[in-house]
């Protein structure tokens, strides 16, 4: 009888009330029964998760790039008909959501870089209302046209999902010549913002690789002679529009005296620098901006994960 209640339950989805007059016995009765079928181990719950982890992953990633903590999203299963079928990009920005939520104190700053991957984290369905946290735009916006890139409506999505304040950076991420971004930062709002920004606990980005997937490219900020003049200095990605090399190394560019941002001293002066990364073309990027220190948490997925392990062991002796 305790098995034939709890298949009834379980498997063909019958109420407590069903069971009772099906089986001839009191609702409280089944109640009763169902509790026993699973002490007994007749009826195991498992329990779905869409944002496993890898943890072999997460710890051998985190060591060898001397990260304070990685995640490492798993792979989806495809012929998985329990989960609600959503791109890997937008699982890993919920896994960051996640982590910045839980990690989040009253009284924190976060601080916003640009891209798809921080789009998709102030819009995941993971974050919810903190007292009394401040979210700050850390780089100017990207192209108005693309959502993606609109550092304001990214800060102010994220702000309200919090019920956080926010402060705002209107100003463009590159400008045309150093003496434009010379005249914006003697601007009163802009300076008190770039202030905030120094000023966070947390700093979410994502990481930037050198082609024509790159924000500034696909906005017209850069074009194919500018591109190519960056990989030309060895340049594999950036955070923040700080450049760096495979090494680690900051690579200063002519361009960095027209961005509008943070500078990589500010970035390392910010406890958590939370980097979002996902995808074929971003292992090398990933490595880089881990060696450069520009950010010791990195939150990616199990296919990027194995390509960077790859990398690192084809760099040892």
């Amino acid at each position: 009888m305790l098995a034939e209640a709890a298949q009834l339950y379980y498997a063909k989805d019958f109420t407590q009330e069903q069971i009772a007059q099906r089986i001839g016995v009191s609702r409280s009765n089944v109640s009763r029964m169902l509790k026993e079928a699973r002490a007994q181990g007749m009826v195991e719950i498992r329990i779905h998760s869409p944002l496993r982890t890898v943890p072999d992953l997460q710890e051998e990633l985190a060591s060898r790039l001397d990260l304070r903590e990685c995640l490492v999203l798993a792979a989806v299963d495809r012929d998985s008909e329990i989960l609600e079928a959503t791109d890997t990009a937008t699982q890993v920005a919920a896994l960051a959501a996640r982590y910045v939520q839980d990690n989040l104190d009253e009284g924190d700053v976060i601080g916003l870089g640009w891209g798809r991957s921080v789009y998709r984290v102030a819009h995941s369905r993971f974050l919810r209302g903190e007292r009394d946290v401040t979210v700050v735009q850390a780089m100017g916006s990207i192209g108005g046209s693309i959502a993606e890139y609109d550092g304001v409506a990214t800060t102010a999505r994220l702000a309200s999902v919090l019920e956080a304040s926010a402060h705002y950076l209107h100003a463009p991420a590159l400008v045309a010549d150093a003496a434009v971004r010379t005249g914006l930062l003697r601007d009163p709002h802009i300076r008190r913002s770039l202030e905030v920004a120094r000023q966070a606990d947390t700093i979410v980005a994502s990481v930037g690789t050198i082609g024509r997937e790159h924000g500034q490219y696909r906005t017209g900020y850069l074009d194919d002679a500018a591109l190519e003049y960056i990989r030309g200095h060895g340049v594999v990605g950036e955070v923040c529009s700080i450049y760096f090399a495979l090494d680690g190394s900051h690579v200063p560019l002519a361009m960095n005296e027209r961005s509008i941002s943070i500078g990589m001293e500010d970035m390392l002066n910010i406890p958590s620098r939370v980097g979002v990364s996902s995808g074929p073309e971003k292992p090398l990027a990933n490595i880089g901006a881990a060696r450069s220190k520009l950010l010791n948490v990195l939150i990616t997925d199990e296919d990027t994960a194995m390509q960077m392990i790859g990398f690192l062991d084809s760099e040892s002796p």
